[in-house]
């Protein structure tokens, strides 16, 4: 990947973007690129132009409300809005997550478990998909478009999972220590964990050093206006 070009864009950004936001994101899309534990480079840049293409998927948005049951089934099957390139399971995953996060139901999760996606890719696909929408998202929201996406990097996924982790109520093991439920929900795949937060931290008040024109207060109402009409179960 071009990281010149890449700063040239947020350069050019309608409104100014720190370089801290620049450098992360631009990491994040240099990430997206290379083996993680469970997918390959190729695939997990499958992942994110799938989240891409996900956001104009015309069975998503013609499905009943709240039933993203429905949707997954679709995607299983296999559809002319699919890329093809990944397994139903994991594209039904990604249209899931990313058209229907405040609808999903624990068996809705389950099905794709027993359509043999492993919870340690499921928590990959996640942080992938929730990576990609922060870095595109900030993209629109300052003028650009998506930033292009690198040539795969060689190599196989490591398979490194954690094994502090805990069953807490959630649908899969989280880890085992944490401020806060959002700190651990991807716990069980170190790596998908450091991918979102390194992408996600340098957008919230969630470093000492972090600084925005906004206070405290009024991020947080727009992050709980945001939530709310995504209805973010957080």
């Amino acid at each position: 990947m071009g990281d010149s070009a890449e700063r040239r864009d947020y350069a050019a950004a309608e409104l100014p973007v720190s370089p801290e936001t620049a450098a992360a994101h631009t990491a994040a899309v240099d990430a997206f690129a290379q083996p993680g534990a469970w997918w390959s480079g190729a695939d997990r840049l499958a992942i994110v132009e799938e989240t891409r293409a996900a956001a104009a998927c015309s069975p998503c948005a013609e499905a009943p409300a709240g039933a993203p049951q429905a949707t997954a089934a679709g995607h299983a099957a296999g559809s002319e809005d699919d890329a093809g390139a990944l397994p139903p399971a994991a594209v039904a995953a990604i249209h899931g997550i990313r058209n229907h996060s405040g609808q999903l139901q624990r068996r809705w999760f389950d099905n794709l478990i027993d359509m043999g996606l492993p919870r340690e890719a499921y928590v990959e696909v996640a942080s992938l998909v929730a990576s990609a929408v922060v870095v595109d998202s900030f993209a629109l929201g300052v003028g650009l478009a998506s930033p292009p996406l690198p040539a795969a990097a060689p190599g196989a996924p490591s398979f490194a999972a954690s094994a502090d982790v805990a069953h807490a109520g959630a649908w899969l093991p989280i880890a085992r220590e944490g401020r806060a439920n959002i700190l651990r929900a991807l716990g069980l795949v170190p790596s998908a964990e450091r991918l979102f937060f390194d992408a996600f931290a340098p957008s919230y008040f969630m470093r000492p050093e972090s600084s925005f024109a906004l206070e405290t207060p009024q991020v947080e109402l727009v992050a709980a206006r945001v939530s709310a009409v995504h209805e973010c179960f957080y």
